[in-house]
């Protein structure tokens, strides 16, 4: 092995064979070379200079049998090894089992987008994602959004494939007929009943308008986002009901679930503090100044 700018090198003197660090492991443990390449651009791709070269690792794709083909060539959570790094990020966000059927692992970012819809005019600097895929009502994907596992920007990246669709996730798996919680983002949706996200996109929709009836908007807790703040003021003053819960030091559900609150009282909490109207307006002026 000898240093070659930000990567080691090896060769073989009997063969002649020369490669980088990545492509040996790949040859060798191709489940090494999977947590090599996550552990690699946990850092971001401004940590090596020479990233563009790296071969991300695919083994046999998991093929999907849905409407579509839009998820295949993906790996799906639930069938990899439980030492793979995307099982272990989803692991560490205590995402709840029964959801790891719906998430996917793409190696190559790009290379997956391009290929269901060309978005990237080029493909350096690939990198490894976790895959969300957005489902209509019939099961069919009209969306999907990829999770950055390191410090690559945006973090989250949606692609619609249906510009007739609301940017909204869950719709599979939602009874109309109870009450509906409404939240910022997918992983957050995935800890409580019932729930969908509106994925970075406005709570103020055609769709969720027609659910208002049975509908609850909860907020992420930072009363000092401004541009959350005008969702909030917006919301509350076209009648939408609306969960404006106390300060507990954790900006989201999924935050709470990480510091041991269980998905009974992360519930009880945003029922207790679900308001509209009037009331709604005297709580928000309240928690705005925490």
């Amino acid at each position: 092995m000898y240093p070659s700018k930000n990567d080691l090198f090896y060769k073989c003197h009997n063969c002649g064979v020369s490669t980088n660090a990545g492509n040996l492991i790949k040859q060798v443990d191709p489940y090494l070379y999977d947590q090599y390449v996550v552990e690699r651009y946990k850092s971001g791709p401004k940590r090596y200079n020479d990233h563009k070269k790296i071969e991300i690792a695919d083994t046999k794709p998991i093929f999907v049998d849905l409407q579509d083909d839009t998820l295949n060539g993906l790996r799906r959570i639930d069938t990899m090894r439980a030492d793979h790094p995307a099982v272990l990020y989803v692991q560490k966000r205590k995402i709840p089992h029964e959801h790891y059927e719906n998430l996917f692992y793409a190696a190559k970012w790009k290379s997956y987008v391009n290929k269901v819809k060309y978005t990237y005019t080029s493909e350096d600097d690939d990198h490894p994602r976790l895959v969300i895929p957005f489902f209509n009502e019939h099961g069919k994907v009209f969306a999907f959004q990829g999770r950055a596992f390191g410090d690559e920007q945006p973090r989250y990246m949606t692609i619609k494939l249906d510009d007739n669709m609301e940017r909204i996730y869950g719709l599979e798996r939602v009874d109309f007929s109870k009450k509906v919680y409404a939240v910022e983002g997918p992983i957050d949706s995935l800890f409580i009943p019932n729930a969908i996200a509106v994925a970075g996109a406005s709570f103020d929709s055609v769709y969720l308008r027609s659910l208002a009836s049975n509908l609850v908007v909860v907020f992420d807790n930072e009363p000092r986002n401004k541009e959350l703040c005008k969702q909030i003021e917006k919301c509350i003053d076209l009648g939408y009901t609306v969960s404006l819960m106390p300060e507990t030091g954790y900006k989201d559900i999924n935050d709470l679930f990480l510091a041991g609150y269980t998905q009974e009282k992360i519930v009880q909490m945003i029922d207790e503090y679900t308001v509209t109207g009037l009331e709604a307006k005297a709580r928000y002026a309240v928690w705005k100044k925490v």
